[in-house]
């Protein structure tokens, strides 16, 4: 099922005129397309969709009808609260699984006090009559700490970190495998984290205008 916003008030201005559809990924028209990762031809994680004269029926809509801004900032507000958690639980990981290159690295130290700062904020985060925008911060704080540490930890353990598939953190049922999969499989995946759920200039575009007050 395919959450998409489309267009229903063209002359609407700007966002007045989105609405939230459901789109079944079986419905006549739609097309996906795998594609393979950075990391492995077989990491279909990202897929491309065309939709081609696509209908659906009137109770796919999701909300009033014209009000599907409302429903994406909702949406991406759930998805960033949730994804904080996983930014600090691939933190963890990465301090248990890289702690054997970490003697004397400032950088360890540094993830050290991220996942710390992380959790900190994200607890904060949880209390009553916070500033929405506060999920901003923790986003691009969670998933760039999470993309350092990956690449400082790639570093960190020089030619022993290149043979890919492999496997550096104890397996879990639970887990994705990417995340303790090859040190270069760890870095390249986290570039998605900086991507996924609004990229980190569009944090930092709401960080400057709903918390620090700048003009657009």
């Amino acid at each position: 099922m395919l959450l998409t916003f489309v267009r229903t008030g063209p002359d609407a201005a700007k966002y007045k005129g989105l609405s939230a559809l459901l789109i079944p990924t079986a419905a006549d028209g739609v097309v996906r397309r795998p594609f393979g990762s950075i990391a492995s031809e077989d990491d279909h994680d990202f897929n491309e969709v065309f939709l081609t004269d696509v209908r659906v029926p009137r109770e796919n809509l999701v909300g009033p009808l014209g009000e599907g801004w409302r429903v994406a900032n909702g949406s991406l507000g759930h998805e960033r609260t949730l994804l904080w958690l996983s930014y600090a639980e691939r933190l963890q990981d990465l301090v248990r699984d890289a702690v054997d290159a970490s003697s004397g690295q400032e950088w360890y130290a540094t993830l050290l006090m991220d996942l710390t700062a992380l959790r900190l904020l994200g607890y904060r985060r949880l209390g009553p009559d916070r500033n929405p925008a506060e999920i901003s911060v923790l986003k691009l704080l969670g998933s760039e700490a999470v993309q350092n540490a990956s690449l400082h930890a790639l570093e960190a353990h020089g030619a022993d970190a290149l043979p890919h598939p492999a496997r550096t953190g104890p397996y879990h049922h639970m887990d994705n495998e990417a995340f303790v999969s090859s040190w270069f499989e760890r870095y390249a995946c986290s570039f998605a984290g900086t991507i996924a759920g609004g990229s980190s200039e569009i944090q930092r575009n709401i960080i400057a205008e709903r918390i620090l007050g700048l003009p657009r």
